[in-house]
């Protein structure tokens, strides 16, 4: 077993956490102040914490967020196309690019979408990514690398000049001396000898005072008063006895948590009342769902994804479809322009096809409803696109003779009306010709 056998096999619990403290060399590209974590250990909740990847586990507007922009972005289909003479994009469906991006990795259960969806929480998460080309079988994989199993290493003017993939103590650490065709890399934010700040970061405070105010309000619904209400015994009545006021508080007990008898009512004595009371704190007082909403908007703010998109704010009729045509003509398009550029810079060259490309098709996600398709392609021919045979199928009936050809108006070919659902409208109202028999003319 090789060494990225080995550090894919394990699972994410049993990779040791390492501390900054631990660290050398002149780069330390993870996050610092985190602890180390040995075993199979889980880590809890201080020691996860300080994880971009604990961020993504733990919290839940980045973890909505972020598998929003994941799953959007994973499930386009990224085609392989090539420059033909004329300068056109020919699409490529043979040949080891475009058999690479069906199925990027080999490995049990790693499909295309799993993989890139792999690719894109380290982007978002880790503000960079690694994957290694590797050639298995006479096939080209990719290898991905997670984030704290490889080191950066640069000068001072940010500029990357090697990498180091950890071993996993059977294993000697690989070098590659960058660049280098098969790493894949992308790096966001780099900064002297500094590579990669995801934004998790600074929502970190943000994301401490959300669990503060969940805390709390825990503390508020577990030992505050349940029932803003209490029990008005007349001074006049006093208790018989000592074990006559043990057993009314015993009974009391019965009706709340644990008690066996929660949800019901006790049976008060005579002149005894039940009084409410109206300045008790109660957790609702905190008002902290609405900073909770605030927050989970801040957090789509700082993935610059809008929140009617996600669903963490509501949209109307008029501009829901706006919000849509948004989302991937400007909020998703940086995503896919990295991920796009950063395969693009070495792959296409390192499989033997420099003269290929990798594109997201974007347009898979923006035909819209079927029947806005299908105006939106005639009236783009100015022609019917589809056969007898073909629409017939849709509907599961038999073909039938002749309905094999693409059958053209005649009107349409020589009528010059715009698009076949025009019916020549647009002609009779500049020749003011009567339609159906009927004078036009005012």
């Amino acid at each position: 077993m090789g060494l990225f056998d080995r550090l894919l096999g394990r699972s994410v619990a049993h990779l040791a956490m390492k501390s900054a403290d631990g660290e050398t060399g002149p780069v330390v590209s993870g996050v610092e102040g985190a602890g180390a974590v040995a075993g199979n250990e889980w880590p809890d909740d201080v020691d996860f914490y300080g994880w971009a990847n604990g961020v993504y586990c733990r919290e839940y507007a980045v973890r909505v967020v972020s598998d929003f922009i994941i799953r959007n972005i994973a499930s386009l289909p990224f085609k392989v196309y090539r420059r033909t003479a004329g300068g056109d994009p020919a699409e490529v469906s043979d040949g080891p690019l475009a058999d690479m991006m069906r199925r990027p990795s080999t490995l049990p259960g790693m499909t295309r979408y799993r993989f890139l969806s792999a690719i894109l929480r380290d982007m978002l998460m880790e503000d960079r990514w690694l994957a290694v080309l590797t050639l298995k079988s006479d096939r080209w994989t990719l290898r991905r690398i997670p984030a704290d199993c490889y080191r950066l290493t640069g000068n001072r003017f940010g500029e990357i000049t090697g990498v180091d993939i950890s071993g996993d103590g059977t294993t000697t650490s690989v070098h590659y001396d960058l660049p280098d065709p098969r790493v894949m890399l992308d790096v966001g934010f780099v900064d002297g000898l500094r590579f990669g700040d995801s934004v998790t970061g600074v929502l970190r405070p943000l994301l401490a005072e959300a669990r503060a105010m969940a805390s709390y309000r825990r503390k508020l619904a577990s030992h505050g008063v349940q029932a803003p209400a209490y029990v008005f015994r007349p001074k006049e009545m006093p208790w018989e006895s000592q074990e006559d006021y043990d057993d009314f508080v015993q009974g009391l007990r019965n009706y709340v948590s644990g008690g066996g008898s929660e949800g019901g009512w006790p049976v008060l004595k005579d002149g005894m009342e039940f009084r409410s009371l109206d300045n008790v704190f109660k957790p609702v007082d905190m008002n902290d769902l609405e900073a909770r909403d605030r927050i989970n908007i801040a957090v789509c703010n700082a993935f610059q994804v809008s929140p009617e998109n996600v669903g963490f704010r509501s949209g109307t009729n008029s501009n829901i479809a706006a919000f849509a045509e948004k989302l991937w003509n400007v909020e998703l398009m940086p995503y896919i322009v990295a991920l796009e550029e950063a395969l693009n810079l070495s792959l296409p060259d390192a499989v033997g096809q420099p003269d290929c490309y990798v594109k997201a098709n974007i347009d898979a996600k923006l035909r819209g409803t079927t029947s806005e398709q299908y105006q939106a392609l005639s009236t783009a021919t100015g022609r019917p696109f589809m056969t007898t045979n073909q629409a017939r199928r849709i509907l599961d009936m038999p073909g039938v003779e002749g309905g094999d050809e693409l059958i053209t108006p005649l009107n349409v070919a020589t009528g010059g009306q715009p698009s076949p659902q025009d019916g020549g409208r647009t002609q009779n109202a500049q020749q003011n010709n009567p339609v159906n028999g009927e004078d036009q003319t005012l």
